[in-house]
């Protein structure tokens, strides 16, 4: 039976969310090498035939797994027919199986080499997401198969639905349970051995649910479960006996399932507060109120200089909140273009505009259903933008893009985090007063590195063993010097700036710490303006009547001084400054000379 042909609709539904939430394309392609469903460039190839030496056709016949990361690269994809039309960059394809027979393939595929690189970096988590994707599918067909199987023998089932990762409840004409699996005795909180299950009626368990055929199609609702009001993705079937009578097929889940997983695969490392390096006071007292504000489900504002660790923080109060199995869901309010904010939070309907997807995209709100929305420098977000986004927090529901006007429910808590002074914008008419109020229910700051003392040394070990790590050397210490210019450093790019550095000096040290000679140049040049001797001489420069000439001439002859102020005057020291400015050591005697005159 072409059981993937049957639950097709069902197929789509499920790849175009995880295709929105993985930024990817997925296909399902049968037996027969024919294509059943597809998103992006996959949706116009529907019902068309991969070739007999394609990937596909490989993995149906050795029913084994495959990950392309450099498809042009492989042998496998030199010998596909396709092979100079093809434009993937990067796939890979897992088995659909049941009861031992391979029926088809799911594939995950990228057409651009940036989504193609990230795949790559985090393979392990985009192939955890595709096997789980093939599970669902495979425990969707399982449930199909039940349902056949009890029109001649429906005693026989025990075995088949506990083998599913889905719960499973099978009522008799007079609705009472007659089978139940592991997996729905685990969302109901229940155990046959402590509760009396079988032949009790399904509304003694169950209680706001609607024993009606979905037609094989799948329902979101909520029901009562031990006075617990659970969200659930629901699909209920009729059949009927051989003796005529019917019987009914409940199959649920929670609703912790295909958006949640795909998006949580980023979040797996799970980050909690225990992560966050330092002891000052300061950040301290931030972690202490963030701790309290996890165990609410209010509003949060988040603020503090760029680098300080903000999505760090918000990412550790979700995973220690109610909301930890469910998304969380980033976007960054100054990273996307205003003309693509609306969707890209909302999300728009099949046909929409021009050049969108075929089938539609689920928004970055709709994707963090019950789960956590971290809105990243709340404060670019256009004053158009900040209205929609305080509907959103007013009536918990949105509205997509190019859509018939009925609003979408969405149980969200959103974080929010910004460095720009809201209240300046808010007087300047830049930032909506109301939707301040609404997100600084509770604010938290967090305090910049300079403030930050020792931290600067904990941070830097830290970083040092993982940047290590990554480039493949052993770590080093940090040099009586470099550990001086640290301190007086003011840190303006803060933590990330201070792993930037980090990284850079670890890969061109060669003694045993890292030394000041390891140091990028920028370091050098941004400490000059916020040193005393620098900042006197830039004062002493500025309002001037002098050519540009002249300004150029003062400022280099400051830079210079400068540098040899903090080396030295030795002839060591004069070899290093002139290393630090690239210019040989002539080059700089020259120059000391001409300042002399």
């Amino acid at each position: 039976m072409a059981y993937l042909r049957l639950m097709q609709k069902t197929l789509q539904e499920w790849a175009e969310t995880v295709a929105s939430a993985l930024n990817i394309d997925v296909t399902v392609t049968d037996k027969n090498l024919t294509r059943i469903v597809g998103t992006g460039r996959f949706y116009s190839k529907i019902e068309e035939s991969s070739p007999e030496e394609s990937l596909f056709a490989k993995v149906i016949e050795t029913k084994t797994p495959n990950i392309n990361l450099i498809v042009r690269d492989e042998k496998i994809c030199r010998e596909c027919p396709a092979f100079d039309y093809c434009n993937e960059y990067a796939n890979m394809t897992y088995p659909l199986e049941v009861n031992d027979q391979v029926i088809g393939v799911v594939s995950f595929a990228s057409f651009d080499i940036k989504q193609g690189e990230i795949m790559s970096l985090k393979k392990d988590e985009y192939f955890r997401m595709l096997k789980q994707l093939a599970e669902m599918i495979e425990n969707e067909i399982s449930r199909i198969i039940i349902a056949n199987k009890l029109k001649t023998n429906y005693i026989a089932v025990d075995e088949i639905i506990n083998s599913l990762n889905k719960g499973i409840i099978i009522l008799n004409s007079h609705k009472r349970v007659i089978h139940i699996n592991i997996k729905a005795l685990e969302i109901l909180g229940m155990n046959l051995s402590d509760y009396k299950i079988l032949d009790k009626h399904i509304y003694t368990l169950i209680k706001k649910i609607r024993l009606e055929d979905t037609g094989n199609k799948d329902i979101v609702g909520y029901w009562d479960i031990n006075g617990r009001d659970t969200r659930v993705r629901y699909n209920i079937s009729k059949i009927f006996l051989e003796d005529r009578r019917f019987s009914l097929i409940i199959s649920f889940d929670e609703i912790k399932e295909i958006i949640n997983i795909a998006k949580t695969y980023e979040n797996k490392q799970k980050i909690v507060f225990d992560n966050i390096i330092g002891r000052s006071q300061g950040l301290l007292e931030s972690i202490e109120k963030s701790k309290i504000a996890a165990q609410t489900d209010s509003t949060i504002l988040i603020r503090g200089e760029s680098g300080t660790g903000k999505e760090l923080l918000a990412k550790s109060i979700h995973n220690e909140s109610q909301r930890r199995d469910g998304p969380f869901i980033v976007i960054n309010c100054a990273g996307i273009p205003e003309s693509l904010m609306e969707s890209e939070l909302f999300g728009y309907e099949r046909g929409a505009f021009t050049g969108a997807n075929p089938g539609g995209k689920k928004g970055k709100v709709e994707l963090a259903d019950n789960g956590t929305l971290f809105l990243d420098e709340i404060g670019d977000l256009s004053l158009y933008m900040q209205t929609r986004l305080l509907r959103v927090l007013q009536e918990r529901n949105i509205e997509r893009v190019g859509g018939d006007g009925k609003p979408i429910d969405v149980n969200i808590r959103i974080i929010a985090a910004t460095h720009r002074n809201l209240e300046d914008l808010i007087e300047k008419g830049e930032f909506r007063l109301d939707l301040f109020y609404r997100l600084n229910v509770i604010p938290i700051e967090l305090p910049p590195l300079k403030e930050r003392g020792e931290d600067i040394f904990l941070c830097s070990d830290h970083i040092i063993d993982k940047v290590s790590k990554k480039i493949n050397t052993r770590p080093k210490a940090l040099s009586k010097e470099v550990k001086e210019a640290f301190k007086a450093y003011p840190w303006p790019g803060n933590l990330r700036e201070l792993e930037n550095i980090l990284e850079h000096s670890l890969c061109f040290s060669t003694g045993e710490d890292i030394c000041l000679s390891d140091i990028p140049r920028y370091f050098f040049d941004n400490r000059l303006g916020h040193s005393p001797q620098g900042q006197a001489k830039i004062a002493s420069i500025e309002g001037e009547d002098k050519t540009l000439e002249e300004l150029r001439l003062e400022f280099e002859k400051a830079i210079i001084e400068d540098l040899i102020h903090k080396y030295g005057d030795s002839l060591e020291a004069k070899k290093l400054v002139a290393q630090k400015l690239n210019i040989g050591l002539a080059t700089l005697y020259r120059k000391i000379g001409l300042y002399d005159n």
